[in-house]
């Protein structure tokens, strides 16, 4: 089949982006001709021999909402120009085939922020809208994959989606983020740990996330700070992702005693080094639409405690860890990290069973077989 598939931009470590790449990945390498369309290649480029980067016009618009408005323009007149026989959204473009929901219901999200009355009159949140409300109305035919159960239950709240046109879809893991041999893990954990001046009987906490708030690191550093004097003393808390350190360091400042134990990280293309070297991932997120990293932790046998809001926040509850329901409470994050560290050994051991049962990595090749079918009809 003839596949096109259509990403406003392209940049490294993005969630959305790396699935991007896995789709197009796993239909070149079926056989499949894949044409990708996007505004911006940053990062290198793949090289399969039947997948082309293709470029849209220049977009001029101001704000980002008219700039994807530009953006759905210029998918739909590359299409008019060629003939496909699947085409895959990754952001909200009317009209296509399938469109990946990345993300959660956003009608469903800005009616808990905003009066009703703002997302009336607001041109920016009428715009965001009716992009969402061109995919999801009864009215449209696109096929949406969907990463948790949660954001079906939203879209049909909000929209009225028919049941029919969900095709839920595995986490999708990267397989090079699988952890490596045990004797290869361990050394890689020691060195890790050495590299960030852990000792053997401190307790690593870490977060993975590009963006402070919305990933709740605030949340992550207020329990470490709230811990018990004696365990505060012998736990270190590392943050890897895009986050300006000013920010961290004058959020740190003003929390006891903290500036010796929190290490930030650059992004990483994969983080597998910090997670087999970590004791405890904390991810109290404020919004995610499902946390890969959730199930990259769990695969590596670390234990995980995050806030129900995270889309993958099932996982972490099937593995035995704790997940913190809304609406959120500071208490109980502390309380839930406080007893996990308590009980590490046993909650290692539940994670690492639970793991070994689990496909982690199957996003790509459902989504494609999805396709196929659809191509086949």
């Amino acid at each position: 089949m003839r596949l096109l598939i259509s990403l406003y931009k392209y940049f490294p470590y993005g969630g959305l982006q790396k699935d991007t790449l896995r789709f197009a990945h796993e239909a070149a390498q079926r056989g499949h001709q894949v044409d990708l369309l996007t505004t911006d290649w940053q990062g290198e480029r793949p090289t399969d021999d039947n997948l082309a980067i293709h470029f849209t016009p220049s977009i001029r618009a101001w704000t980002n909402t008219a700039r994807m408005e530009e953006f759905a323009r210029h998918v739909e007149e590359f299409r008019r120009q060629r003939t496909y026989d699947v085409t895959l959204a990754m952001n909200r473009i009317p009209n296509a085939d399938f469109y990946f929901a990345a993300d959660s219901c956003l009608k469903h999200y800005l009616r808990q922020k905003h009066w009703p009355l703002t997302l009336a009159l607001l041109p920016r949140y009428r715009a965001i809208l009716r992009q969402e409300k061109a995919v999801f109305s009864p009215l449209a035919s696109t096929r949406i994959f969907t990463i948790s159960d949660a954001q079906v239950h939203e879209f049909q709240e909000e929209y009225g989606t028919q049941p029919e046109r969900f095709c839920p879809l595995p986490p999708g893991m990267d397989e090079a983020c699988l952890p490596p041999p045990p004797e290869h893990a361990t050394k890689l954990r020691m060195d890790t740990r050495t590299k960030l001046g852990v000792k053997d009987d401190e307790f690593l906490l870490l977060l993975v996330g590009t963006s402070f708030l919305r990933k709740g690191a605030d949340r992550a550093l207020t329990t470490l700070a709230e811990l018990p004097a004696e365990l505060r003393k012998r736990t270190h808390f590392a943050l890897v992702g895009n986050n300006p350190p000013e920010k961290l360091y004058n959020f740190v400042k003003n929390l006891p005693v903290l500036s010796n134990f929190v290490h930030p990280i650059p992004p990483q293309e994969h983080v597998t080094e910090y997670l087999l070297a970590a004791d405890l991932m904390v991810h109290p997120a404020r919004e995610e639409g499902t946390g890969t990293v959730l199930v990259e932790g769990l695969a590596c046998g670390l234990p995980v405690v995050c806030t129900a809001v995270c889309g993958f926040s099932p996982y972490v509850a099937a593995a035995g860890c704790p997940v913190i329901p809304e609406p959120f409470s500071q208490d109980s994050l502390t309380s839930a990290v406080t007893e996990a560290l308590a009980h590490l050994p046993e909650l290692r051991k539940r994670t690492a069973t639970y793991a070994s049962t689990q496909d982690f990595c199957g996003r790509s090749r459902s989504a494609i077989d999805a396709m196929e079918r659809f191509f086949r009809q």
